[in-house]
């Protein structure tokens, strides 16, 4: 969860650094939508691609690599700022550093929470958490220091590799210790005498140990040799992608434009505009915690459904929204209703395609969310030919129509497999 925190910290970096972009270097509502577009152009197809390296070779690697990638991007884009397209390199190559970390952190969620909703939730809410936090750390940097203090903001992903390493370092420290006496015992076998009961007395207690600590995925291994297999579901799978992508426009159009929503609207600097931008995603946060739980509780259709039609409601609330305090209000409700469905649909995902797991994971969190990103340069020309009212208008609508389409999703349960049974 904490590495989650800090990978995602860099993508609500990209929509809090949007504002910086407009006022210091005049980049227009087209111009900070193709940033977006940036972030998760190449991650959309890296994804997946990085999902099947997770499924074939359980590439753990990718966790600790991706999140140092994601935070190099952040911390050059305030420096190249003043040249458009290589601030659009740069936060590419951040997009691609956290394609790279999901679908194998989404794994090892799933497998040390059992597949539940609950455990996924919990792994999903430390991203919100991260993006939650970007705001405020894109304030206390780069809004008092201006873009050049960028590199400030990788601070995060040095502190979390170091972390990291040294809790990696430890683990197998441990392990070694628990298999030092299995060696010793072993050594002892082979150069003591040649007496049966005397190699046992010396192999005997060493063994116990062994056992004592014995990895329990020998037992699930064992349970799931007498387990019927279940094949994958691609057309389920492709319903799911579909309403997946109006839920991306949504999300993507909600970061990118709730600020700049309010300060077109009611005239307000950005960093009172920032407000509810940090709120958005810790809404979140909270919504897919309680997402998590109600669907173990009432089942995934029915929290996703709700999720969809509440956040539909909520974001009429911001169009219609007097002062920037209803507006703040709504942004909550929309944060919270509209990340509900996020872990169910996740778990969904991974019982369509229960062989392959990290391709779902890469398909939903990656090619199909990122579908926001390449069309938020479209609701920048619209918010550049119109208002961003406008937008948030037709943020509604997208909502709606997922709403619909998600009664053509059902339900199904799929066994978890550890990565040594793939």
């Amino acid at each position: 969860m904490s590495t989650h925190t800090v990978n995602d910290f860099y993508t609500g970096a990209v929509a809090a650094l949007l504002p910086f972009l407009v006022l210091e270097q005049r980049y227009d509502y087209a111009a900070v939508a193709g940033i977006t577009l940036a972030a998760t152009s190449l991650s959309s197809v890296a994804q997946p691609a990085f999902g099947l390296l997770s499924d074939r070779f359980a590439s753990r690697w990718l966790i600790l690599a991706g999140m140092a990638v994601a935070a190099t991007g952040i911390a050059l884009s305030g420096m190249v700022s003043g040249s458009y397209w290589l601030t659009w390199v740069v936060i590419a190559l951040s997009g691609i550093g956290i394609a790279a970390y999901h679908p194998a952190a989404t794994m090892a969620a799933r497998e040390a929470g059992g597949g539940s909703n609950r455990s996924m939730s919990m792994f999903s809410v430390g991203g919100n958490v991260g993006v939650a936090l970007a705001p405020t750390g894109v304030i206390l940097t780069v809004g008092t220091l201006g873009l050049g203090a960028t590199p400030l903001l990788a601070i995060p992903a040095a502190v979390m590799v170091v972390v990291y390493l040294l809790r990696m370092r430890a683990v197998r420290m441990r392990a070694r210790r628990f298999t030092e006496p299995v060696h010793n015992a072993a050594r002892a076998w082979a150069t003591g005498p040649h007496d049966g009961s005397s190699r046992s007395a010396a192999v005997e207690p060493a063994v116990e140990i062994a056992l004592e600590e014995e990895d329990p995925g020998t037992h699930e291994q064992e349970a799931i040799e007498d387990t019927p297999p279940v094949r994958d579901d691609w057309r389920a799978f492709a319903w799911l992608t579909l309403v997946l992508a109006f839920w991306s426009v949504a999300y993507v159009g909600v970061s990118s434009f709730i600020s700049l929503f309010q300060i077109q609207q009611f005239g307000i600097d950005e960093a009172a505009a920032s407000i509810a931008l940090t709120v958005f995603p810790a809404a979140g946060a909270a919504g897919t915690l309680a997402g998590g739980f109600l669907a173990d509780r009432w089942g995934r259709m029915r929290t996703i459904r709700t999720g969809y039609i509440t956040a539909a409601l909520g974001a009429v609330a911001i169009v219609l929204a007097p002062n920037t305090v209803v507006v703040v209000a709504a942004t909550a409700v929309v944060g919270f209703t509209l990340f509900l469905p996020f872990a169910p649909q996740i778990t969904l995902s991974h019982s369509y395609l229960p062989n392959r797991v990290g391709t779902a994971s890469g398909l939903t969190l990656g090619l199909t969310l990122s579908l926001g990103g390449f069309l938020n340069p479209l609701l920048g020309l619209l918010a550049d030919h119109t208002t961003v009212q406008t937008v948030f208008a037709l943020i509604v609508l997208l909502l709606a129509v997922g709403f619909a389409l998600s009664f053509i999703l059902r339900e199904r349960m799929a066994r978890v497999l550890p990565v040594a049974a793939r």
